[in-house]
C-alpha cells in the first residue's frame, strides 16, 4: 500500500473517531427535546398548566387589535354558555350578525362571510364559462367575479365560528413572538377588508 493510501487512512480513522466521541459526548436528552422540559415517550409525570380564560361577559369586553391585516379577530369575551357550537345552535350569531351587531355593539360578520368562494363553475368548449346554467364571462373575459358568489345569508363554511375565532387565556407563552404585523391602515387593525381585495393581483380568470 502507498505511503499516501495509508495516511489518508489514517487521517479518515481519526475523523470518524472523533465524530464518534463527539456524538457521545453530546447526547441529546428526552427532557430537552420538548418546551416542557418533559420525557417525550410518557404522558404520566406530565402536569398540566392551570388556565384561567377572560371573565367579561360580551358587550363588557375591549377588544384586540387583529394579529395582521384580514387575520380572525380573536374572541375578547367569556364563552361560558356559548359554545359549542351545533347544527341547530350557534349563539354568536345572536349578537354578531350584521343586523344585530351595531344594537348591541358587537363585531359585525364581515361581507367576506356571505361569499361562496367557490361556486359551482363550468368550461364549455368555446371558452364560455357557465354558472347555475347561465353565460357569466369568457375565460378570457377579465370578468373578477367569476369564482365568487355573493350570498344574502351566512356562507356554511363560515358557521363553525370557533374553527377560527378563540378566547384568550391568561397564560405566559413559552415562546417569544417579535412579529410586528403591517396594517394596510388603522382600519384593519380593526375590520376586515377581505371581500374587497381577496382577489388583488391574481386573475380570476384562470
Amino acid at each position: 500500500m502507498k505511503k499516501t493510501t495509508k495516511i489518508l487512512l489514517s487521517v479518515a480513522a481519526v475523523g470518524l473517531l472523533a465524530v464518534g466521541c463527539a456524538t457521545t459526548s453530546g447526547t441529546v436528552s428526552d427532557e430537552s427535546l420538548s418546551l416542557r422540559k418533559a420525557p417525550v415517550h410518557t404522558e404520566n409525570v406530565i402536569k398540566l398548566q392551570k388556565v384561567t380564560y377572560t371573565k367579561a361577559a360580551p358587550g363588557q369586553a375591549k377588544t384586540y387589535e387583529r394579529s395582521y391585516v384580514n387575520a380572525p379577530p380573536l374572541i375578547p369575551h367569556s364563552v361560558e354558555g356559548l359554545v359549542p357550537i351545533t347544527k341547530n345552535n350557534n349563539a354568536c350569531l345572536g349578537c354578531h350578525m350584521p343586523n344585530v351587531a351595531a344594537s348591541v355593539h358587537a363585531t359585525p360578520i364581515p361581507k367576506s362571510h356571505f361569499i361562496d368562494f367557490r361556486p359551482s363553475v363550468e368550461i364549455i368548449k368555446n371558452g364560455k364559462l357557465i354558472k347555475k346554467g347561465k353565460i357569466v364571462a369568457k375565460v378570457n373575459g377579465g370578468a373578477n367575479d367569476v369564482y365568487a358568489e355573493h350570498m344574502k345569508k351566512l356562507y356554511p363554511g363560515r358557521y363553525n365560528c370557533t374553527q377560527c375565532h378563540v378566547v384568550q387565556a391568561n397564560v405566559k407563552p413559552l415562546v417569544g413572538n417579535n412579529f410586528k404585523p403591517d396594517y394596510i391602515n388603522s382600519l384593519t387593525t380593526k375590520k376586515s377588508n377581505l371581500a374587497n381585495t381577496f382577489d388583488q393581483g391574481v386573475d380570476t380568470t384562470k
